[in-house]
């Protein structure tokens, strides 16, 4: 699987041809705080489109064999309405659609699959808020929206805490968001978001659980700058907080505790420049204090489980005018419950190539292997997965 108010990541990564409010880059990295400034009253319309071949290899851990192959897409359109200087509205409706379930059904009440995604052909807003601002200092949103927290590098937009609508999934964020912006350029964010008894709306995995009263609101901080700081081109750390939702035992002994962790990241560019090839290496590790015992994920049946994460990446970007490829390896303890990117209790390693043969269309090649880390205590094996697909990922131009 699989994305700024100031210096946007494109500026640092792909040749001058392909930047710009059109870069199909930026359906994985912005968030609902990144918008293109338009004055009091102005009316625009954009989105965008991505679709592709995906197909699945698995050895499962009771020694069965399958394969599965599908052809999917995703539909994303929205409109903005500048209300004054300092005051905008977004919605926007999203629909995917793939071999087994494409029948529209326009469903606004449907909420992700335990934060995962939208069933194929359910037509949801995944946008809808308002947005306080002053521009290039803060900005206060209330409503749904998308919200990341991600490394920058190069052809990998990855992250082990936040990251809505990956792939061609749909989800989202419902609550409040707050971002400031200092005169150094660090990227202050603060997410409270509400978490349905069902289940969270962004990826939580079990045994994470919003039943409690106590679980409905959750937090997210991030620090992050982007600003050019010798070879780096990104610094950031982040806080995630879900009170009183972590079944530290299972749900059968319903013994709760509150589940945190922390992640830093990095991103590094050489040489640093708009245009032309480019080496990037980033990457991301974490640490979970709180985290289920083993017998509540099943690698064991004494002791908690890990609680680390960490992947790293590099990228060549530009070999050839329009051509990058990297590669990515990633791992994440058992207990690791919120990573949209890595499964907890798997290693990953990823290659892919990105070509932009005009500067609203992105097609990628994405080759990955996964295996689970420990093998579970009822399993006669390990799982071993191997995955490709082949995308294209068009974005509309902006109208209006």
């Amino acid at each position: 699987m699989l994305m700024v108010c100031g210096t946007s990541f494109a500026d640092v990564t792909a040749g001058s041809e392909y930047l710009g409010d059109d870069d199909p880059l930026t359906v994985d990295v912005e968030d609902s705080f990144d918008y293109a400034y338009e004055p009091p009253g102005a009316l625009t319309f954009d989105g965008d489109i991505r679709g592709g071949y995906f197909t699945i290899d698995t050895d499962q851990r009771d020694g069965t064999q399958d394969s599965r192959d599908e052809f999917a897409a995703r539909l994303r359109y929205g409109v903005n309405l500048a209300v004054t200087e300092g005051l905008r509205f977004k919605s926007r409706f999203a629909v995917t659609c793939d071999d087994d379930n494409c029948d529209p059904d326009i469903d606004i009440s449907r909420r992700p699959s335990a934060g995962s995604t939208t069933e194929g052909g359910d037509v949801v807003v995944d946008e809808l808020y308002l947005d306080i601002f002053d521009r290039d200092r803060f900005d206060l949103i209330i409503g749904r929206m998308q919200t990341r927290a991600v490394t920058r590098g190069g052809v990998f937009i990855s992250s082990l805490t936040r990251l809505t609508s990956t792939n061609v999934s749909i989800n989202w964020t419902d609550g409040v968001a707050l971002r400031y912006q200092t005169a150094s350029n660090w990227d202050s964010k603060l997410i409270v978001q509400y978490n349905d008894s069902d289940g969270s709306s962004t990826l939580a995995r079990p045994p994470l659980d919003f039943n409690a009263d106590d679980s409905r609101i959750s937090y997210f901080y991030s620090l992050e700058n982007l600003e050019p700081w010798g070879p780096f081109t990104q610094r950031a750390v982040d806080v995630s907080y879900m009170p009183d939702a972590l079944l530290t035992n299972g749900a059968s002994a319903d013994t709760r505790d509150d589940y945190w962790n922390i992640a830093t990241r990095l991103a590094a560019q050489w040489p640093r420049q708009p245009t032309g090839a480019s080496l990037i290496v980033s990457g991301e590790l974490g640490w979970a204090p709180e985290t289920p015992s083993e017998s509540a994920v099943n690698t064991g049946t004494s002791g908690d489980s890990g609680g680390v994460a960490w992947h790293a990446e590099a990228s060549w970007m530009n070999f050839l005018p329009g051509h990058s490829v990297g590669v990515n390896y990633g791992r994440a303890d058992a207990g690791w419950l919120i990573s949209p990117v890595y499964r907890a209790n798997d290693e990953t390693l990823v290659l892919r190539y990105h070509w932009r043969p005009v500067p609203r269309a992105q097609v990628e090649l994405n080759v990955r292997w996964r295996e689970d880390l420990d093998k579970l205590i009822d399993a006669d094996r390990r799982r071993e997965q191997f995955d490709w697909r082949l995308r294209l990922t068009w974005r509309f131009e902006r109208q209006g």
